[in-house]
This record gives structure tokens, C-alpha cells and sequence, in this order.
């Protein structure tokens, strides 16, 4: 029943991008069909991750979203069948760490916003260490993704996906949250010069 909801929302999803937007992927053959992956974007709208969705068709995707979002019980419904995950973005528990992570092993992709939180324009953030922190426990592979949009309806929206990339020398060294943070800055530096140069 859940996922004959999933892929019913995420075809209204994936029109609506459609309608509405010149919607574009690039990249669509680096999303790996099996394996451990997470989904890792900039982040300057609420339709950012509607649009991540929307490019994703080899994967069930289950994305991290700030849990006050969940206040709303009608809203909470649809987003728990949407496999969206609550999560603290001051203070995540570990046992938000521990869902996010048996939704990897379970095969899904897991969607992140490594700022944590939107920031509009051209600018962006420093990345937070939960990417790095979720890939390295998680053994998965990180795949950049750079959306690139002004977000004006009928205006073009590319969804450009970079080539997985490995923290596998990293799995068995002790980090510290520093590490975590420059780890999932490197990502966030890919993504950010692939917003740029497309």
C-alpha cells in the first residue's frame, strides 16, 4: 500500500515538474540501480526536494526533512508514506542516526540537504557533518546533485548528477565532527562547482 502511494505521489511529482517547469536531468546513468547511496543537493527552495524525487527513477528515495514539519498531523501522514525522515537539525538523536541508517541498508536512497537548511540565491553554506557522518556508518556511496534554477514558474530547472563518490578509506578510521564537516564540505564543493559552471 505505502509504495503504491509513493509512486502515485511521485508521478503528480515528477508532472507537476514537468507543467510547470522546462524540467531537465543531467547525469541520470551515475544513480546507481543497487548498492548503498545517498542523494546529497544543494538546497534553495521547498521544491527542491520535489525536484530530486522527480529524477530519480531507479530508487526509492526516503529524504531528511526537518521534523517540525511533522506538527501538522495530516502532513505528517503523507510524509511518513513518503518515507521522509524527521530529523532534529540542532540536535539529531541517535535514534534518527539508527533510522537513517536501516533505511540504507533496507535500499533506499537517501536524500540530504548538507547545509541543513535553504539558502537562497547564489549563495551557499558550509556543510553540516551529518552527510559524511550517515555515508561513512551507512557504507554509502555520495552522489552530488546541483539543482539550478531561479524556481520561476514555466522557467528552466536542471537537475545535474555528478558520478557517485567513495568514503570507503574512511570506514574504519576514528573521525572526529570535524573530520565529518570538511568530508561533507568536499561534496558540497562539487556541488557547488557544478551549479556554477552548468
Amino acid at each position: 500500500m505505502c509504495l503504491s502511494f509513493y509512486k502515485f505521489i511521485l508521478n503528480i511529482l515528477t508532472l507537476y515538474s514537468k507543467v510547470f517547469y522546462k524540467y531537465e536531468v543531467v547525469g541520470e546513468e551515475n544513480i546507481p540501480t543497487e548498492g548503498n547511496i545517498i542523494l546529497a543537493a544543494n538546497h534553495k527552495s521547498n521544491l527542491d526536494p520535489i525536484f530530486v524525487a522527480s529524477a530519480i527513477k531507479n530508487r526509492k528515495v526516503a529524504t531528511i526533512a526537518k521534523k517540525e514539519l511533522f506538527d501538522n498531523k495530516i502532513l505528517a501522514s503523507i510524509l511518513n508514506k513518503m518515507y521522509v525522515i524527521p530529523i532534529d537539525r540542532d540536535n539529531p538523536g541517535i535514534s534518527t542516526i539508527k533510522v537513517i541508517l536501516k533505511k540504507i541498508k533496507e535500499g533506499f536512497a537517501i536524500g540530504i540537504f548538507p547545509e541543513g537548511t535553504r539558502i537562497k540565491g547564489n549563495e551557499f553554506g558550509e556543510a553540516k557533518a551529518g552527510l559524511a557522518l550517515f555515508a561513512i556508518k551507512g557504507k554509502a556511496c555520495v552522489v552530488p546533485i546541483s539543482i539550478i534554477s531561479n524556481y520561476k514558474l514555466f522557467n528552466k530547472v536542471t537537475i545535474y548528477i555528478d558520478k557517485p563518490i567513495s568514503f570507503e578509506e574512511y570506514y574504519k578510521k576514528k573521525l572526529s565532527t570535524e573530520d565529518y564537516e570538511k568530508l561533507s564540505q568536499d561534496v558540497l564543493e562539487v556541488i557547488k562547482d557544478n551549479y556554477f559552471k552548468r
